[in-house]
């Protein structure tokens, strides 16, 4: 029989193969075709797969030898600070790898690895749905300013702070700010003074509507989702040296590490009802049909409409 952590490496890998290949490497499957998908995230989530997939490590790198210019290094190095160092280890070398191929200079370069290009990753245009993320910053740069137009765009009725837009975007306040001055000055959003801070709110929705391409039907919070994967395969690898009652334990002390995951995509744990602490067969059960759920790309209250 298959093991609980084999499983969730598979679903991991699914996950992952989907999102690449709706990015244009040359994969089977495409789950995610009206889900918006981070690519520095993306990056970052096949790097902590390690080499559990050397296609999808050789295909994802050819991928970013070709389109890395639309990648941003700057989001990278700060989304880096909060990995595993196994995640960096394993990052430095892809970026090293890209840089050797390519003009492309993320941070965190390391030794590259021996790497030949296969051609075979190729998107011939940004206008998928799912695309859309690179496509504003092909159109606007890579740089705060299409990521700010890309949360409103994820949210249009929503009123946002500067620093909710830093915590969401993964860049610091200041480029934010600066970003979002830049998005009223040209009429894009408007900002109204609350407190002791300012609000920013579009100024008017249908202005998007005139981009090329289609609009994704859902924008997922990758974070969360790619931190709680990463917990569920490292507790499943724990769990094969322990007993059942150690096990529990691990079961409970995952599940309180990712509470505020599971709270940011309205998730409810699976051990939260019960007296006795719980089972581990209950959560493994509501581990896999989790990630499995994630991997085919289902709605479920992870996504956000």
């Amino acid at each position: 029989m298959t093991s609980f952590s084999d499983q969730l490496h598979d679903n991991s890998l699914e996950l992952a193969w989907s999102l690449w290949a709706e990015m244009g490497v040359s994969g089977w499957q495409r789950h995610h075709t009206s889900h918006a998908i981070d690519p520095e995230l993306l990056l970052l989530f096949t790097a902590g797969l390690g080499d559990a997939d050397p296609r999808l490590r050789e295909e994802s790198t050819d991928w970013s030898v070709t389109y890395g210019r639309y990648v941003s290094g700057t989001r990278l190095r700060n989304l880096l600070k909060a990995q595993r160092p196994e995640v960096q280890s394993a990052f430095g070398e892809i970026a090293a790898t890209v840089s050797a191929h390519s003009p492309v200079r993320w941070p965190r370069r390391t030794q590259e690895r021996r790497f030949e290009r296969t051609g075979r990753s190729v998107v011939e245009s940004f206008e998928r749905p799912s695309l859309i993320v690179l496509r504003l910053r092909a159109f606007l740069g890579v740089g705060a300013r299409a990521e700010m137009v890309g949360s409103f765009i994820a949210e249009p009725s929503q009123k946002f702070t500067a620093a909710d837009l830093a915590a969401e975007t993964a860049y610091t306040k200041r480029n934010v700010a600066e970003a979002l001055e830049a998005l009223r000055m040209a009429g894009l959003v408007r900002a109204a003074h609350l407190r002791n801070q300012f609000q920013y709110r579009l100024a008017s929705p249908e202005v998007l509507t005139c981009l090329p391409g289609e609009m994704p039907q859902t924008f997922p919070r990758w974070r969360p989702i790619f931190r709680i994967l990463d917990a569920l395969v490292g507790a499943a690898e724990r769990a094969e040296y322990l007993n059942a009652t150690t096990r529990r334990v691990e079961a409970s002390d995952v599940l309180h590490t990712l509470a505020p995951d599971l709270h940011a995509l309205g998730l409810h744990s699976p051990l939260a009802d019960r007296s006795d602490g719980g089972s581990w067969a209950a959560f493994e059960s509501w581990a896999l049909a989790t990630s499995s759920a994630w991997a085919l790309g289902q709605h479920d209250a992870a996504w956000r409409a």
